[in-house]
């Protein structure tokens, strides 16, 4: 499809949704979408990152041939299409037959460090995703995540201790992805029982909810 006609076609708001669906049984759309958020200057680049998100959500395959593009977006100096790169990624590794994400791990991982809290909260709220589809890099993937109570992340140019615990919840829910998965599966129920004295009441209420449900293995 032609990129300016395209263009006007997202200018005029359609239904995502409906897009994702054309874009799945015509995929030379996607050739347009990606030259779209390389040089377009306007929010409709946005859009594009979207569509190309849902996409993956629904046939990653699909998106394999951009891998490499998709990689890019993870250090875009705009947010929304650094997030659209982590979510696109843990979906293709479901499909990345060649191991390209074997190249790139140690980087997207490191977003967790990342100060923006909902930088890190993508990577760690997808990085179950890798686990199951790439179960060898399990002991990385956790240690990673074990690390997020000593990470600093801030919220209005200041250290921000309510992020932090917003990110330990999100590393609780991840855990609970593959948990029965796990090699790691005492260091996850040590985490847990640091989490009882979370600033935040709903991190406790995951922390005891999933003590309760594993408990066995402490007990073990």
């Amino acid at each position: 499809m032609d990129k300016e006609i395209l263009i006007n076609r997202l200018k005029a708001k359609p239904d995502l949704n409906l897009f994702v669906v054309e874009v799945i049984e015509n995929t030379t759309i996607l050739n347009a979408l990606f030259e779209i958020v390389l040089t377009e200057t306007s929010s409709i680049k946005y859009q594009c990152t979207k569509i190309i998100r849902m996409v993956g959500e629904q046939k990653p395959e699909l998106l394999y041939p951009y891998f490499e593009d998709i990689v890019k977006w993870l250090h875009h100096k705009n947010s929304f299409i650094k997030w659209d790169g982590i979510q696109t990624l843990s979906n293709l590794s479901a499909v990345d037959y060649e191991d390209m994400f074997g190249a790139i791990y140690q980087d997207y991982f490191a977003l967790i460090q990342d100060p923006q809290m909902i930088t890190a909260a993508n990577v760690i709220g997808n990085a179950w995703k890798i686990v199951l589809a790439k179960p060898e890099l399990e002991t990385y993937i956790t240690r990673r995540l074990l690390e997020v109570p000593k990470i600093i992340y801030m919220h209005k140019g200041e250290p921000s201790p309510e992020c932090n615990c917003i990110v330990c919840g999100k590393v609780l829910e991840c855990f609970e992805h593959y948990f029965v998965y796990s090699a790691n599966q005492a260091a996850m129920i040590n985490f847990a029982e640091g989490q009882l004295r979370s600033c935040r009441k709903a991190v406790v209420k995951k922390a005891e909810d999933f003590l309760r449900q594993h408990s066995e293995i402490n007990q073990g």
